[in-house]
């Protein structure tokens, strides 16, 4: 009877997650311009689509490459001149080629901007990652400072 036991708990923990609960922050300045396709009717609209692909740096002083796609979904009913944005992310990091984290969340964002407004924080999920972050899963917070910067709060477990 000891020896399942002992098969099963081996089992258990070779193929239990390596990655321990971690926070990454990031940071970068001002996002630059985006990539506006206008898919919808025309002007701001749903199915709107801005595209970013831009640098940052990790606490640690590593690189970090961020892309992402946001897609107009719609608006929010009693808040005029808001939408709804669903946003897709990878963070590609410099510590190798594979080593990605992807992230998805719906944010409201201002009709007429880019961005969310100074001090907005944001928090979408993390689903998942490549390479040393494989299986990741937790949250990304992100806020929007006061002088224009962003920082990017990864919440992993």
């Amino acid at each position: 009877m000891k020896v399942p036991a002992i098969a099963f708990l081996l089992l258990t923990v070779l193929t239990a997650p390596v990655m321990a609960e971690s926070t990454i922050t990031l940071t970068h300045g001002k996002t630059p311009d985006p990539t506006y396709l206008d898919f919808g009717t025309p002007g701001e609209s749903v199915g709107d689509q801005r595209i970013w692909q831009f640098n940052a740096k990790a606490a640690d002083g590593e690189a970090v490459v961020m892309d992402w796609v946001m897609l107009t979904t719609g608006t929010v009913e009693g808040s005029p001149g808001i939408e709804r944005r669903m946003t897709s992310a990878v963070f590609s990091f410099s510590s190798g080629p594979d080593d990605r984290i992807l992230v998805q969340g719906i944010g409201f964002y201002p009709r007429a901007g880019a961005t969310v407004k100074i001090d907005a924080t944001l928090e979408r999920a993390v689903i998942g990652g490549t390479g040393k972050y494989a299986g990741a899963r937790g949250t990304l917070v992100t806020t929007h400072l006061d002088d224009g910067s962003w920082e990017h709060v990864l919440h992993l477990q």
